[in-house]
């Protein structure tokens, strides 16, 4: 039987929740424990399925919701992921599921969220397209690390060499305005390869398009 829980007030399962991210969007671990330290119960908070599984208690899939800027009783959903080994079995519909539920209970009437590949899948949750919005928490998770790091002041740069970054160390955390996908300039050219190394051996560049995220909300 599945169960739902607020993450924050179930330490014992930070590290397996951190290795489940990290199974879909890679990071460091101190990085990524640190960042699910931040759950509260005032936002940004932590959601987790937790299912008996072999007789042990484990963590199936995961949510967070965070605050939205000028919008009353609205919320961002983001980094919601299942266990790699239980996907195919609707964790992910009963995450959303679940998770729709618990805003609810905090008086949230609209969700929203950002996604570059499951736009069918929200759609058929009920999500619709909509505007970019700016939030105290953003999906970093689907964005090359380091990515909106340009967009903050240049003081941030002492901060982040002296590891005093915040929870998302690429958002503004005063606020300020995250760069909507369509501002954001084009990636920069590929380096030449190291002096001795051919073309054909150089590893695979992936390119990250930012035209590629859709916003998409739903009222609940």
């Amino acid at each position: 039987m599945e169960k739902l829980l607020v993450l924050h007030e179930n330490k014992e399962y930070f590290n397996e929740c951190a290795d489940i991210l990290n199974e879909e969007w890679k990071r460091s671990t101190n990085a990524r424990l640190h960042s699910l330290q931040k759950s509260c119960d005032s936002f940004p908070t932590c959601l987790i399925i937790v299912r008996d599984i072999g007789g042990v208690k484990t963590v199936v899939a995961h949510s967070r919701l965070s605050k939205v800027q000028g919008k009353a009783n609205s919320c961002l959903v983001e980094s919601v992921v299942v266990k790699k080994s239980l996907r195919g079995k609707g964790y992910g519909r009963k995450i959303m599921l679940e998770t729709e539920q618990f805003a609810k209970s905090k008086g949230i009437k609209t969700i929203y969220l950002s996604t570059h590949d499951k736009q069918n899948f929200y759609k058929h949750l009920g999500y619709a397209f909509c505007d970019p919005i700016v939030s105290f928490g953003v999906n970093t998770d689907i964005l090359p690390e380091g990515f909106l790091q340009k967009f903050l002041p240049d003081n941030s740069s002492a901060e982040r060499e002296s590891g005093k970054s915040s929870e998302n160390t690429s958002i503004p955390t005063s606020g300020s305005p995250v760069v909507p996908p369509s501002a954001a300039p084009p990636p920069p050219p590929p380096p030449p390869p190291p002096t001795g190394v051919t073309q054909k051996e150089r590893p695979d560049i992936v390119r990250w398009d930012p035209s590629a995220i859709s916003w998409m909300k739903k009222d609940i």
